[in-house]
């Protein structure tokens, strides 16, 4: 679907009360970015097993998966700004938590619970709150904007916490990202909801029975999603031990080359979807996303920057061009079901990855990981397409 354009420009994005979103959303993720170091972690302070690494990292996944629905179904009858707050608590009390453990034990999987929990609330309430703010024809260009200031942490809190962790150990790198977390609780407070349609009372129950009346209305966004999110969690969980067994000391320079391309290709060039199409652009670069993956199985230490710099490029035109297309599908009382649900989907492609993927890791390699994420991907990239060519049929049947 191609956005129609008018003699007139759309408002602009930066009001104060989206600022004031971006603002709280970067403390928070700062906090939670520190925990891409988590492979690292496992590995060389706790001796975590590649196995052992993909369970642990698995569990945050799954348990943003399984409250997906009823994150959305709140958001869509109560409000956002609460679960912003909320998610900004936990992250908090997972990160003190964090700054006590010194053992691979039973703990780490509650902890990994809290910090699931911890984004879906916070990520999911900020970026409807974006969606809510922002006018239609930017729509995708305004979740390109909220995901940069989003990556911009995912570069650099890995960069700050680990030579803290090297030089001070892990319960300073952990203190920090409680700290964040404080500095996005009180962020929040300047937070505003903008007018909306709310949905209907309901429960719990009500609230899973809508969200996938919804999911059946956008099933191949939310299996593309959960393809990407594979991908996703293979390449950041696993080439973290790939380059570590081939003699890398740090591994952050990924992280600085992903955010460097993602940040220029959905702040300088976020509009591209919303003026070419979306479906267009979600197509187009998840299909160059599984090539990069597939091109991991090349990776080595000194290259860790340049392979950073094409998967962030990739992921960059990828995530808000399939989240737009997903509200477009979606009535205005239904977004936070939309973004909880296609955020749940990439962490349930992330949770399924990293358990399945950790055991092949462990069996053959990491090189196979990487060639059967990217086939994931492909996969996701085609039904896209098809789902574009058959919905394109369905319009030409219809008006004739």
């Amino acid at each position: 679907m191609v956005v129609p354009t008018s003699d007139s420009s759309p408002p602009s994005l930066w009001t104060r009360n989206f600022f004031a979103v971006i603002c709280a959303q970067v403390a928070f993720n700062y906090a939670a970015s520190t925990y891409l170091l988590m492979p690292k972690f496992l590995a060389t302070a706790l001796g975590a097993s590649a196995n052992d690494i993909g369970h642990v990292n698995a569990i945050p996944g799954l348990m943003a998966f399984m409250v997906a629905p009823f994150v959305g179904g709140f958001m869509d009858r109560v409000g956002r700004r609460p679960l912003v707050a909320a998610g900004a608590v936990c992250a908090f009390i997972a990160s003190l938590a964090w700054m006590t453990v010194t053992e691979l034990s039973p703990i780490v999987y509650p902890l990994q619970m809290l910090s699931g929990l911890s984004f879906m609330l916070t990520f999911n309430g900020s970026v409807t709150l974006v969606t809510d703010e922002a006018p239609a024809a930017r729509l995708s260009q305004a979740i390109g904007v909220f995901g940069a200031a989003n990556i911009t942490m995912n570069a650099l809190a890995p960069a700050i916490a680990e030579p803290v962790a090297e030089r001070f150990g892990w319960s300073a790198a952990f203190g920090l990202a409680a700290a964040a977390a404080v500095v996005s609780l009180g962020l929040s407070r300047l937070v505003r909801e903008p007018e909306r349609p709310k949905a209907a009372s309901g429960n719990a129950y009500r609230d899973l029975i809508d969200t996938f009346t919804v999911a059946r209305r956008v099933f191949p966004n939310f299996f593309a999603m959960v393809a990407c999110g594979a991908a996703f969690g293979a390449v950041f969980t696993f080439y973290q031990p790939w380059v570590l067994s081939q003699g890398a000391k740090q591994v952050s320079m990924f992280f600085v080359g992903f955010m460097i391309a993602a940040v220029v290709t959905r702040v300088g060039l976020g509009s591209i979807a919303d003026r070419v199409g979306r479906r267009r652009v979600a197509v187009r670069s998840f299909s160059a996303y599984a090539l990069v993956v597939a091109a991991m199985t090349q990776l080595t230490p000194s290259a860790l920057f340049w392979f950073g710099l094409a998967f962030g490029s990739a992921h960059g035109f990828f995530y808000p061009a399939l989240n737009a297309l997903t509200i477009e599908l979606t009535h205005a009382s239904e977004r936070g079901r939309a973004m909880a649900l296609v955020n749940g989907a990439f962490h349930l492609g992330n949770t399924t990855s990293v358990v399945t993927f950790g055991w092949v890791a462990h069996a053959y390699g990491f090189p196979p990981v990487f060639v059967l994420a990217a086939l994931v991907a492909g996969v996701g990239a085609l039904t896209l397409h098809l789902d574009g060519s058959r919905s394109a049929a369905n319009a030409r049947a219809s008006a004739t």
